[in-house]
């Protein structure tokens, strides 16, 4: 459940920063200013988002390494933990196999005696 809240919480964030953007730049072109004030709110705007766009990436990368690391332990905890039990059940099964070949042959040698 933690997974999906957070896959919401990224798809809500893009939104909003998507949103934000849409909703600066109109403002700006409805606002009546001047050709070179305008260019300069474009500009200042651009860069603003520009840096946060960067800060989220950033981010992404960041979580998407923790993931990465996360998903490589578990995995190699299941690997040793498949291992362990594989060794288990081949040595109860050689255990078996001696206590089967032990009663056959106390068989054999009782059979043998009467």
């Amino acid at each position: 459940m933690s997974e999906a809240v957070e896959t919401n919480k990224g798809g809500l964030l893009l939104g909003l920063v998507i949103g934000g953007a849409v909703g600066a730049i109109t403002s700006l072109l409805i606002a009546p200013k001047a050709g070179s004030k305008l260019r300069k709110d474009l500009w200042s705007t651009y860069q603003i988002w520009q840096d946060k766009t960067k800060e989220i990436a950033s981010t992404v990368c960041e979580n998407s390494k923790n993931l990465a690391e996360t998903v490589s332990q578990k995995t190699e905890d299941i690997v040793d933990t498949a291992k362990e039990k594989t060794e288990n059940l081949v040595d109860t099964a050689k255990e078996s196999q001696h206590r089967v070949t032990d009663s056959i042959q106390a068989a054999k040698t009782t059979f043998q005696n009467n």
